[in-house]
Parts: structure tokens; C-alpha cells; sequence
């Protein structure tokens, strides 16, 4: 595969400050929805700045490629779970009983990050592979279970307002350290 002429940025520029001011200038305004505000921005550059938008995708391209492998891999794993209700996974067992390796496959590729940072497959995990990623996802249904109780609270005391009318930033910051001792 031959590599793609490289185009270099003309100017020496802080690309990833530039674009962090347009999303801030973007997003500032009241609810948002990223989807569109991202359209907005890359339309909106495409036309009066196309070097900030290839400056800064050239200096995140590592990220990007990163972000991309991570997506894949909650993909899959997402993927494999819905289709693994009791009863299709029970089939997919018990046909993998009679010979058919192929019927637990997806099972056997999910990807999970391990404790030193890589990426093992399911099939290729020792116990404290697993241990280690499950205790991860202990901690996110801790730190759900922890939002869930400070937005109730907010809930219960916002009723038709809002949080700005009740709640200044230091009294949320004090509130949300009460959670989290």
C-alpha cells in the first residue's frame, strides 16, 4: 500500500487550543446536541478554516486511531451481549457440545483491557484477567450507583427549577463530596 502524499500545515499553529475555543464557542449556548454542534464546527471550518480542522485532526490522529480500536471493542462486546440471551447462548453452548466450535466465537473474541494495559481476548483470559476486569466494572456500578443518589438528590430539591436556582457551585462541590466519602 503506498503512502498518502503527506500535506504539511503551512504555519507552526497550537491546533488543539484553537479547536478547543471553537467547540467551547459552539457548545456555550444552552443545551446541545454533539452530533450537530460536531457537524457544525467541521462545515463551518471546511469553509473558513480547513487548515485549523487538518491540523488538529493531523496532531489527534494517534487519539482518533486509539478512540476507533476502543469503540470496536465496546462494540463488540455490547454486540455479543445482546445476542447472548439465556436461551441463544444456552443453543450456541450445547451446539458447541456436539462439535460446532464455531458457536461460542463471539463469545471467545470480546476483547477486554487487562491490568497492564493490553487487550486479551475473552478466550485467552486467566482468572486474574478476569478478576481484574471485573473488579473495573464493580467500580463503574459503584460510581453509577453514586451519580444516581446526587441527581435524585438534586431531583427532590429542584422540583419545576432548575439546579442553578437552588444550588450554587460550592454548595454542589460540598454536596457531591458527601457521595463520594
Amino acid at each position: 500500500m503506498a503512502e498518502p502524499a503527506r500535506l504539511e500545515p503551512v504555519e507552526e499553529r497550537n491546533y488543539v487550543a484553537e479547536m478547543r475555543r471553537v467547540i467551547d464557542a459552539e457548545t456555550a449556548r444552552g443545551p446541545y446536541s454533539s452530533p450537530i454542534a460536531a457537524q457544525s464546527i467541521v462545515r463551518k471550518l471546511r469553509a473558513v478554516d480547513p487548515g485549523l480542522l487538518y491540523g488538529w485532526l493531523d496532531q489527534q490522529a494517534e487519539h482518533f486511531v486509539w478512540q476507533a480500536i476502543n469503540d470496536r471493542d465496546r462494540s463488540t462486546r455490547s454486540v455479543t451481549r445482546q445476542r447472548a440471551r439465556r436461551t441463544a447462548f444456552a443453543e450456541a453452548a450445547e451446539s458447541f457440545q456436539v462439535g460446532n466450535g464455531q458457536a461460542l466465537t463471539s463469545f471467545l473474541v470480546m476483547p477486554f483491557v487487562i491490568e497492564d494495559g493490553s487487550r486479551k481476548r475473552l478466550a485467552d483470559m486467566t482468572a486474574d484477567d478476569l478478576l481484574f476486569v471485573a473488579a473495573g466494572y464493580e467500580q463503574t456500578k459503584r460510581e453509577a450507583a453514586m451519580h444516581e443518589m446526587f441527581l435524585k438528590a438534586l431531583a427532590k430539591k429542584v422540583g419545576d427549577g432548575t439546579v442553578a436556582d437552588h444550588f450554587t457551585e460550592q454548595q454542589l462541590a460540598a454536596m457531591w463530596a458527601s457521595f463520594t466519602k
